[in-house]
């Protein structure tokens, strides 16, 4: 399945190659694009597809713009940034610094079509928990 949102996140990346962008910014400017329109009608459901929408077509871009440009996509939610043309043949080489669990994750689209809402509740439920049993008064 080929990522609707592919041409505008590219587009939206390449116009801001200095100071990158953060996943929040791109939810924001494709909500106002009304691309995420009906796309589930829990609103933690639709936040988890729309989060799942944005990071599938990043990891799609990294791979698409390493393979054809041999310019490196740095993903992460706080802060995405599109890096130049790597001059040096020996980075040429190298390749970017890659996330094979993520992903894999984002990339698998059976993901996004089979998790619930219940789903959802559930990995948030056990992140808390997990924050919770991390906090030193615990």
């Amino acid at each position: 399945m080929v990522n609707p949102l592919l041409p505008q996140l590219l587009s939206y990346l390449r116009q801001h190659p200095d100071e990158g962008v953060t996943e929040y910014e791109l939810m924001q400017r494709l909500q106002r694009q009304r691309l995420f329109d009906d796309i589930a009608d829990d609103d933690l459901l639709a936040l988890y597809r729309k989060h799942f929408l944005i990071m599938n077509a990043l990891y799609d871009l990294q791979d698409i713009l390493w393979q054809e440009e041999r310019r490196v996509l740095d993903i992460s939610p706080l802060h995405i940034e599109l890096h130049g043309d790597r001059a040096d043949p020996a980075d040429r080489d190298s390749g970017p610094d890659w996330y094979p669990e993520l992903s894999e994750y984002y990339l698998d689209w059976s993901w996004f079509e089979q998790t619930t809402a219940s789903d959802v509740r559930t990995l948030l439920t056990g992140f808390w928990q997990s924050l919770k049993d991390r906090s030193p008064s615990h």
